[in-house]
């Protein structure tokens, strides 16, 4: 239950959008407030990781543009990235963690996938008579 409630809040802080820059702009600290929160991060590991973090991301979305055509070369990068970053990221919060943010960095940006696939299902039952499709089936 607490998880739920946790899932809940920090889905809340996502889709707010009231007095703040837009959500593209938004979504990189907000995975970093995701990642800090789930790991249980310490005030002197969160000071340290957000510059590192921001670095990251902001590698991995160069690398993610770059290769849009050969995701088998794209998946190489990105693995090549954190190795890299593991050493930057393992001063910070330990070796045996550091595996984590990548865990959370991809639940991060499921949950967002999750979150637009649901509003394109709406905004296509909104127009039309009857109940909106069913949910895709998930095994």
């Amino acid at each position: 239950m607490k998880h739920l409630i946790t899932f809940i809040y920090f889905l809340t802080i996502v889709l707010v959008a009231d007095a703040q820059p837009p959500m593209g702009e938004r979504i990189p600290e907000k995975m970093n407030l995701f990642i800090q929160k789930k790991m249980r991060m310490t005030g002197g590991e969160r000071e340290a990781f957000g510059p590192v973090f921001a670095r990251y991301q902001k590698e991995w979305r160069e690398t993610m543009r770059k290769n849009r055509e050969d995701r088998l070369l794209a998946r190489q990068q990105l693995i090549e990235l954190q190795i890299k970053y593991r050493k930057e990221f393992s001063p910070i919060v330990g070796e045996k963690r550091v595996i984590q943010i990548y865990d959370l960095q991809e639940d991060f940006i499921k949950i967002l996938r999750d979150v637009q696939e649901e509003r394109v299902r709406d905004r296509r039952g909104s127009g039309k008579m009857g109940p909106p499709p069913p949910p895709p089936r998930r095994f």
